[in-house]
């Protein structure tokens, strides 16, 4: 596809144990995932540009219930925070759990990391989209439909490092859109200059090899 990206964001990759990574893989990109534990169907998955210095960051009280990826990636010199979330139409969990879950996250990060960007995004289904915002302190910046009528899909910030957010037609076999964020251009700050380019697709429809025909045409621009 042509969307030039830093990162990548899928849902409901249908990835298990069995599967291994190298089956996934992009060329130029680390893949770090979560898998649903226990049942079929759902799980996460993030793509980061390979130039990019990127680890798991884990929940101070990590639950295998939640879907819910965070990465950390380093960028020039600042530090960006990617949680991948899927959160089921019918869920095993109660939706004020999950939220628990999401501002403890959020707290975790931002006390740790002041300084750091926090990008959560992924497929929230009827998560109430305020609530998200409101409890991780967070600024929700997809403003247009994602399937249908409904906005399912969605980009939370916790600073507007993103000056160009647009509903585009997924790169894979989905009936949803996706959704790409690209950085701010012409920085002055050294900060400024490390946001990335981002792009979320979310619910991988077909079979899990579905995720294989993703090809990001990607490039690290953050201008040193």
């Amino acid at each position: 596809m042509g969307y030039k990206v830093d990162i990548a964001v899928i849902t409901e990759t249908h990835l298990k144990k069995k599967h291994p990574d190298h089956h996934f893989a992009i060329d130029g990109f680390v893949l770090f995932r979560r898998d649903r534990v226990g049942r079929r169907g759902g799980g996460v998955a993030v793509y980061v540009n390979s130039s990019l210095p990127a680890d798991i960051w884990t929940h101070p009280v990590d639950s295998a219930q939640f879907e819910l990826l965070w990465v950390r990636v380093q960028a020039v010199a600042h530090i960006t925070f990617i949680g991948a979330l899927y959160h089921p139409p019918k869920p095993q969990y109660r939706t004020a759990e999950l939220l628990d879950y999401i501002e403890t996250g959020v707290d975790a990060v931002a006390a740790a990391y002041p300084s750091a960007t926090i990008v959560l995004a992924g497929d929230f289904n009827t998560l109430d989209d305020t609530e998200v915002a409101t409890r991780g302190a967070l600024l929700s910046i997809v403003d247009r439909p994602t399937r249908g009528t409904n906005m399912l899909d969605r980009v939370y910030v916790n600073n507007p490092c993103y000056t160009a957010v647009r509903v585009v037609d997924s790169a894979v076999k989905s009936d949803h859109k996706a959704i790409t964020a690209i950085r701010r251009s012409g920085a002055h700050t050294v900060a400024e200059q490390a946001q990335l380019s981002a792009y979320f697709s979310t619910t991988v429809t077909g079979t899990t090899c579905e995720i294989s025909r993703v090809r990001i045409n990607a490039e690290y621009r953050a201008r040193r």
